[in-house]
């Protein structure tokens, strides 16, 4: 480094030192990159809701990292290069009391699914089979919790082929992702020829039970009640004004923000 760039670093780090209420405070939110509607980190431009949410959170600058996994994004909570993460309680290690949580901000409904030539027709027929859910998804305890055994895949092309192909005996999706699916693949809402069996065979069944509830998004944090209790003062606040039903609508074109 050059002279003069180690003074200036120098007369930097002096400044703030004697005058601590002159720089800008951050929060660094961690997301995934390829989240959508959550998150999506592209041309290092942060969109979302998430952000969206996180912006509204505070009147501090915000900081985004982006990363592949909800593994790399605890790692990173962890080691304390983000101090928030968002997604579903099940999507993260609470169980074992590794974080904290904030108040939910959204209750995502989850729908469990069948093709109608499946003979699993419920939660209780379906105890110890292998059912799908996207690899992450944020399922995994809710379906171990009523007994099923959760099967990851990449995408839910391949999910549907293992349900075609006996693999599976039912799969579960956010409700926003099964029916933007079913959107895309008519052929799973009604058949063309109601009177051809394989095409009947190949419409879609809701298996609908109690049990399967919605799953709570909430603002995760490590070892930081400070910062946890500043975002649950948030939530409430988005909750009482709109905000979380004005991004819930913009997002998912629906308002998921009470339960």
């Amino acid at each position: 480094m050059k002279p003069k760039k180690i003074l200036a670093a120098l007369f930097a780090a002096f400044f703030i030192m004697l005058f601590p209420g002159s720089a800008n405070a951050s929060m660094t939110v961690g997301i995934l990159k390829d989240n959508a509607p959550y998150s999506t980190f592209y041309h290092r431009k942060a969109r979302g809701l998430e952000p969206e949410l996180a912006r509204k959170m505070t009147d501090d600058s915000v900081i985004f990292k982006a990363y592949d996994t909800r593994k790399q994004l605890e790692s990173a909570l962890k080691k304390r290069r983000i101090q928030i993460a968002f997604g579903s309680i099940d999507a993260f290690n609470v169980n074992q009391d590794v974080f904290d949580v904030s108040e939910p901000y959204l209750y995502e409904p989850n729908v469990l699914f069948r093709r109608s030539d499946g003979k699993k027709k419920t939660i209780k027929k379906l105890a110890n089979k292998p059912v799908g859910m996207l690899k992450d998804g944020n399922q995994t305890y809710l379906l171990k919790n009523v007994l099923l055994k959760p099967r990851s895949f990449k995408n839910i092309k391949t999910m549907d082929k293992a349900l075609t192909d006996g693999k599976i005996y039912a799969a579960i999706l956010s409700d926003y992702d099964y029916s933007n699916y079913l959107k895309d693949h008519p052929e799973h809402v009604k058949a063309a020829d109601a009177t051809n069996d394989e095409q009947t065979a190949e419409l879609f069944v809701k298996i609908s039970d109690p049990a399967i509830t919605s799953s709570q998004f909430v603002a995760v944090t490590y070892k930081n009640e400070k910062l946890l209790t500043k975002i649950n003062s948030a939530i409430v606040s988005m909750h009482d004004d709109g905000t979380l039903q004005e991004l819930s609508q913009k997002y998912l074109n629906k308002d998921i923000s009470l339960q």
